[in-house]
């Protein structure tokens, strides 16, 4: 491990499920340094690809929601080669938080997401007046029922609500309740954990028929499984795409399918070797 690095940031405020994760990366990898919470996926990223001493945990996709973009095309477009250096899963089970009682409840607070993620459980449990109104983060719609009258409630996690010491009227009120986000632990620092079981790399295919194919088919040469693929604009020219690949391979076993694939590509460029916790 990279005992260099000083801080990792986190997407902010205090008490977001990133905070969550970067709790879990501290326990499972053994890490010691301090927590910092930065408003912006864009702005943490920019902070690390000029900084070598500082990581970040970041969400890269939700079960639910899908990819989060700025975490790709931050990682994409970092100058300075922000790596991924692990990777974890957190189970999102969304809480219904208030001061007040539940049948007192006339209006819910929450980032867009989990108001949608909650619908069911919302049209079931309060009446067609009930009142929802968006925030930048479940953190900041929890902690803004300090300052509200009585019927508010917050629909947020259960870590936050603990945090600022505000009950829980209901947990897991997920309609579906399988739904997790994935977070990476990136910086330009090698922190050189062991059990580098997955790989990710992204790669633009040539503008001619049949280029996609030709990529796909060097990972089917060397029978190799793409467990995620996602295309997103190159952002160079319309209709140019770079597509964004997962392999639970360590890089060190992919010599012959990145030679391979070098050859029917534009570029591609390898976003991490890392073990999945």
């Amino acid at each position: 491990m990279d005992n260099s690095i000083k801080k990792i940031l986190f997407l902010g405020p205090k008490g977001t499920y990133s905070q969550f994760a970067a709790e879990k990366f501290k326990e499972k990898l053994g890490l010691n340094q301090d927590f910092e919470p930065i408003s912006t996926i864009t702005k943490i990223i920019d902070i690390i690809d000029d900084d070598t001493k500082l990581a970040a945990v970041l969400p890269i996709e939700n079960s639910i929601e899908g990819i989060v973009r700025a975490t790709l095309d931050g990682l994409f477009s970092a100058k300075n080669g922000v790596k991924i250096q692990a990777q974890t899963q957190i189970p999102i089970q969304n809480c219904l938080i208030s001061y007040s009682k539940k049948e007192e409840i006339t209006h819910i607070i929450s980032h867009p997401q989990p108001l949608s993620q909650c619908q069911n459980y919302i049209s079931a449990n309060f009446s067609k007046d009930i009142i929802l109104e968006g925030a930048s983060s479940t953190a900041y719609a929890t902690m803004s029922l300090k300052e509200k009258s009585k019927g508010w409630a917050s629909i947020g996690n259960e870590y936050c609500a603990k945090m600022l010491n505000i009950p829980v009227l209901e947990k897991n009120i997920n309609d579906n309740k399988d739904n997790q986000t994935r977070f990476v632990l990136v910086s330009r620092a090698d922190f050189n954990f062991e059990n580098k079981t997955r790989t990710s790399l992204v790669f633009s295919t040539k503008q001619e028929p049949g280029a996609l194919v030709k990529a796909l088919e060097v990972f089917k040469k060397y029978n190799i499984d793409l467990i995620y693929i996602e295309s997103r604009p190159s952002k160079r020219v319309l209709g140019e795409y770079n597509f964004f690949v997962d392999i639970d391979k360590n890089i060190d076993e992919l010599k012959n399918v990145l030679d391979d694939l070098e050859k029917v590509t534009q570029y591609y460029k390898i976003l991490g070797s890392y073990p999945v916790i």
